[in-house]
């Protein structure tokens, strides 16, 4: 795609000239962010929705159907394709995490040539280096999500939207690539379909000729149907999103800070550089661009602030008319435009030094961040890592283990053994009654050991593995009965593990 999607033939004042080699710059700035992307994503314990993928992925091809029909239909293009490379690559937190860095370098060349259309290279390049400090897209660089490969399918058909309307490319092939590209985004992740909102203004604020239209629409509309049995079988299963009532969505830090930006000192920069950005757009409209780069950098910030505004409010009104539809990461595929939006800023700041100050200020903010996003403990606490790692270093054959169920099902340490099952392979699953994959549910059926007669007969010693309070209380009041006794305790950063022995230990 990159190498017909090339600037101007004659290059304006400040634009990029045409080269034979168009490609090879984003083709850089994509491996270059993915290798900074990839920098020790293997290091952080996976949480409760990379486990989601990772079990979904391993699932044998029916069982992985069967789930679909009954639960997170929504991610099932995500979980197939996951599937595919597990196959290949394995199930480790670096492998299953690999796909996302790759698609945030897809995210970041596709930036670079969005912005070329408008900018010259540098500025161009700077802004596809500044998306990748925004907090968002640091956080789903390094997941096992569909969060970043759904910014990399948006952040290119907006680049091939755009590519069509300066061509006024009317040839029907183009097309048709553009509403398959919006097909496979909308089944990776239902809500990009929010994106067609903001191209709808796209088109408007470049003001796209007629014939434009019609082919826009058109393909919107093919699009659309296509996605139509998915959305409705995804629909029926809204259920399983019901917890968002619960939350209050028009939370300002929320809105403001956690959903891009996660921290207030960073969401205070990041706001107020995109706020700056607009204003120097509404100050260049107004006093009419006296060069061509400046009417290129100002139609660039408007697609970028539709990129980033009009999927949040569409969101947020279909949350207020149907909901509940909202939580912040459901909008990362508009983390980039944000980064844009600093970007320009950045570029347009006077004097340069007053550049050079904000841009270290930038990175004061930023990487702390990225660097805590490389911790042992960065998703949300998770240990699971560090519970297997224990387990294993101190388990014997015949052990049994136990988990504690008292928690929502994304937090319960049981899926240690299924992400990380190095450290169990010496033990017994002592309350499991069926395993997950030959459900159709997402997660394992288990039991109480008061309910399962037998199920300690010889077992000498007993981990159990705990996350809430009292979530254990009724197993360890079994295991007392049964004559074992606690022999070893160990804290982690969420989880706790005990050992409970009978006999001589």
């Amino acid at each position: 795609m990159t190498t017909t999607i090339d600037p101007p033939r004659a290059a304006a004042p400040g634009l990029p000239a045409p080269t034979r080699h168009a490609a090879l710059a984003p083709v850089m700035v994509g491996l270059g962010a993915a290798l900074v992307s990839a920098v020790a994503i293997g290091v952080p314990s996976m949480w409760g929705d990379e486990a989601a993928s990772v079990m979904s992925a391993r699932r044998p091809w029916d069982s992985l159907w069967a789930m679909s029909a009954n639960v997170d239909a929504v991610h099932v293009v995500y979980y197939a394709m996951l599937h595919v490379w597990v196959d290949v690559f394995g199930a480790s937190s670096f492998s299953v995490r690999l796909p996302s860095a790759l698609a945030i370098g897809a995210t970041a060349a596709g930036v670079f040539t969005l912005c070329r259309f408008f900018v010259g290279g540098r500025i161009a390049l700077l802004a596809s280096i500044v998306p990748l400090l925004v907090p968002r897209i640091v956080f789903m660089s390094g997941e096992a999500r569909s969060a970043a490969l759904s910014a990399a399918l948006v952040t290119w058909l907006t680049v091939l939207l755009v590519h069509l309307v300066r061509t006024r490319g009317t040839r029907a092939g183009w097309w048709v690539l553009y509403a398959g590209l919006l097909a496979i985004s909308v089944h990776v992740f239902l809500y990009t379909a929010l994106i067609a909102a903001a191209h709808l203004l796209t088109l408007v604020v470049m003001r796209a000729p007629r014939e434009i239209w019609w082919r826009w629409a058109v393909a919107s509309v093919a699009a659309g149907i296509a996605c139509l049995p998915f959305a409705m079988l995804a629909t029926s299963q809204h259920g399983q999103i019901a917890f968002l009532a619960r939350r209050d969505v028009m939370d300002p830090d929320m809105l403001f800070v956690k959903q891009w930006f996660g921290s207030l000192p960073i969401a205070l920069f990041c706001w107020a550089a995109i706020v700056f950005a607009i204003a120097w757009a509404v100050r260049s409209w107004r006093r009419r661009p006296q060069r061509e780069d400046e009417a290129g950098t100002r139609l660039l910030v408007w697609i970028s602030v539709l990129w980033l505004l009009v999927p949040m409010a569409a969101l947020l009104l279909a949350n207020i008319v149907t909901g509940p539809l909202y939580t912040g990461r459901y909008l990362s595929f508009s983390a980039p435009a944000a980064g844009i939006l600093i970007a320009l800023a950045l570029a347009q700041l006077w004097p340069r030094r007053a550049a050079i100050v904000a841009g270290a200020l930038a990175l004061v903010l930023a990487v702390p961040f990225a660097i805590s996003q490389r911790t042992e403990n960065a998703k949300f606490g998770s240990d699971w890592a560090q519970v297997s790692e224990y387990v294993g270093a101190h388990s014997r054959p015949g052990d049994g283990v136990v988990f504690d169920d008292g928690v929502r099902p994304s937090r319960k340490p049981r899926l240690a053994l299924h992400l990380y099952p190095e450290g169990f392979r010496d033990t017994a699953d002592l309350g499991l009654v069926r395993s997950y994959d030959t459900t159709d549910g997402l997660w394992d059926t288990v039991k109480p050991l008061a309910e399962l007669p037998g199920v300690l007969d010889d077992h000498q010693r007993v981990w159990v593995v705990a996350r809430s309070q009292d979530g254990t209380s009724d197993d360890e009041r079994t295991l007392q009965q049964a004559g074992y006794r606690l022999t070893d305790t160990r804290w982690l950063a969420r989880d706790v593990i005990l050992l409970y022995t009978k006999g001589t230990p």
